[in-house]
């Protein structure tokens, strides 16, 4: 399949404000408004990372940011979300610096808005040390998979960002049940029947992206490999078996920021289009409005800057109906 026959790129912006490294992004739809949130810092690896989120226009303009930051924080990988109360959340892996002889620490934390323009108090949840990488929401609860480095571990957890979320007594996946590495960053989707579909990113032995799935009550998952690298994964749905994903791809020699397509029930993965990106570059976020798909995500491919762009690309209701007719 042929990129060019289905989606073509109309415009790219950059959208992010004066910071030394912007990076790390995320997008939804609120309100008639395009929301993207990021990470700035001094640079990848820093400890000074602050959050900000612009409100865009359908054509990407910026019309106002807003900035969150915490004393003594690194605030990393930002996620956006709407529960089913149509209330905004914001949430964030912390890394808290020692002060005053106490040792550092790392914890989730939340943020909620009504309207986009204005946030809550950071609000702490979930376990210390699992890092929780993005929440999906089904009947106004939240469902995400959070990983734990040491452990090579991935667990379920459920609840809410603002009370607490609930590992699942099993884990999702392992090392030592499932003799896959390093699993950690993922996206999820919701099937008609409540099944969960689960993207997840490996850094060991083979290093390839995992699909699972899991039905209710969600105690078990089966899983496929990709066979695919695909780093900071985001997946949004196209079709009822069918998804678009984003994230970072190995190409043999670099990195770049790259759309997939992908079938759900075959685990089959075909490469759609490929964004201007190179150094270090993805963690993108992804919207789907009419023909439209917005894409965020960062890169260095401009002046050897990491920025944060917003692209704008057209062909999503042709790529649909092509898919429905069996042709892909």
């Amino acid at each position: 399949m042929k990129q060019e026959k289905f989606l073509k790129l109309q415009a790219i912006h950059r959208i992010s404000g004066r910071a030394s490294h912007a990076a790390f992004t995320d997008l939804t739809y609120y309100q008639d408004q395009l929301l993207c949130c990021y990470r700035i810092a001094s640079n990848h690896i820093s400890g000074d990372g602050h959050i900000e989120i612009a409100r865009l226009t359908p054509q990407a303009k910026v019309v106002q940011r807003e900035r969150i930051h915490l004393p003594n924080a690194d605030l990393r990988d930002p996620k956006l979300s709407v529960d089913g109360n149509g209330r905004l959340w914001l949430m964030a892996f912390a890394r808290f610096r020692a002060v005053d002889n106490q040792h550092g620490y790392t914890k989730m934390l939340s943020w909620f808005s009504d309207n986009g323009l204005s946030w809550s108090s950071a609000h702490p949840f979930g376990d210390n040390h699992w890092w929780l990488w993005r929440i999906a929401w089904l009947d106004n609860q939240a469902f995400g998979l959070a990983y734990h480095r040491p452990l090579q571990q991935l667990d379920l957890c459920i609840g809410h960002p603002h009370r607490q979320m609930f590992r699942q007594s099993k884990p999702a996946m392992s090392l030592k049940r499932d003799n896959l590495g390093y699993p950690n960053e993922s996206a999820l989707l919701f099937g008609k029947r409540k099944e969960i579909y689960g993207l997840v990113r490996r850094d060991a032995d083979t290093f390839s992206a995992q699909l699972g799935v899991s039905k209710p009550p969600y105690t078990s998952w089966h899983w496929q490999d990709l066979n695919t690298y695909i780093g900071g994964p985001a997946m949004i749905r196209l079709t009822e078996k069918s998804a678009l994903v984003a994230g970072r791809n190995w190409t043999g020699c670099e990195f770049k920021t790259q759309l997939w397509l992908l079938d759900l029930d075959t685990a089959k993965l075909t490469p759609l289009y490929t964004l201007p990106s190179a150094k270090d570059n993805s963690y993108p976020g992804l919207v789907i409005q009419g023909d439209i798909l917005y894409v965020s995500y960062y890169s260095g491919h401009c002046d050897n800057q990491t920025r944060v762009y917003l692209a704008c690309i057209t062909g999503i209701k042709k790529l649909c109906n092509i898919i429905e007719q069996g042709k892909v």
